[in-house]
Order: structure tokens, then C-alpha cells, then sequence
């Protein structure tokens, strides 16, 4: 998957600005040449019971398909933090996750972003992630 240094900062920032908690929010984009992000759009945690939960609810999700389909593109993939825990999928991750969708998860150590990875359900059994290749892309070189 493609994103730019500016797009994975703002995703970082918004981790700074959750911890303690998890933050959310779309990957907006198309999924040629291996996923290609174009937009970050955040959303609202809505799980407030849990630091390591998230929750999206679905009149974000709805607002999120909306502005993927007038800027012509696709909610490529979810984004959220793991505070103080590696970018890892956990089963709570699994247990949610959509095919073909890509999971970047940042870890976020004592408040500080310290690395991200991507994810994406295997095509085949029995039902796990694989990682993805994470490339970080200039915005004027973006396929």
C-alpha cells in the first residue's frame, strides 16, 4: 500500500491527540498498484469504555462512502492506533475486519507514533492478516 509522508502524519497526529485512547478513521483512495491512498479522513471513536477498543459509527461510515464517491474513489482501509501495544492485529481486530479492506495500525509508545504497519485479510483459510508492504510515496510521484 501507497501513502504519502503527509498523509501518515496526520494519522500520527491524530494518535497523539487520542492517547491514552485509540483513534479511528478511512483510508480513501484506490486500490491499483496495490492500494494507493489518497485522502486520510478521521473519525470519532466511539467506544469510550476501552483504551484499546474503537468503535466507527455507521453515520461516519456513511459520510465517508459519501465523500469517497464524489471525489471518485474507494474507502481503501481503516486506520487506528494500539496505545503502548506493537502494530499488530488483535483478535478483536480479526474478528471485525472486512476482505479486501486494508488495516494500517500505528503503535503509539507513552504518546509518540513509533511504527505502522498494513495489514489485509489472507484470500484464502483459515481466516488471518497478512502483512503488506507499507510505501512511502512523494505526492507528486503517485501513480
Amino acid at each position: 500500500m501507497k501513502i504519502t509522508d503527509a498523509q501518515l502524519k496526520q494519522i500520527y497526529a491524530h494518535a497523539k491527540e487520542t492517547y491514552p485512547y485509540e483513534c479511528c478513521g478511512f483510508l480513501l483512495g484506490s486500490f491499483d498498484h496495490g492500494g494507493l491512498v489518497r485522502q486520510v479522513r478521521r473519525a470519532v471513536n466511539q467506544n469510550t469504555d476501552r483504551t484499546d477498543r474503537f468503535v466507527i459509527s455507521g453515520e461516519e461510515f456513511a459520510q465517508a462512502q459519501q465523500a469517497a464517491d464524489e471525489a471518485g474513489l474507494d474507502i481503501i482501509g481503516i486506520y487506528h492506533s494500539h496505545p503502548d501495544w506493537p502494530p499488530i492485529p488483535s483478535q478483536t481486530d480479526m474478528e471485525s475486519a472486512w476482505e479486501e479492506v486494508f488495516y494500517l495500525i500505528t503503535s503509539v509508545h507513552e504518546g509518540a507514533p513509533l511504527n505502522t504497519n498494513v495489514w489485509k485479510l489472507a484470500a484464502d483459510a483459515p481466516r488471518r492478516f497478512i502483512w503488506i508492504p507499507l510505501e512511502i510515496v512523494d505526492e507528486h510521484d503517485k501513480a
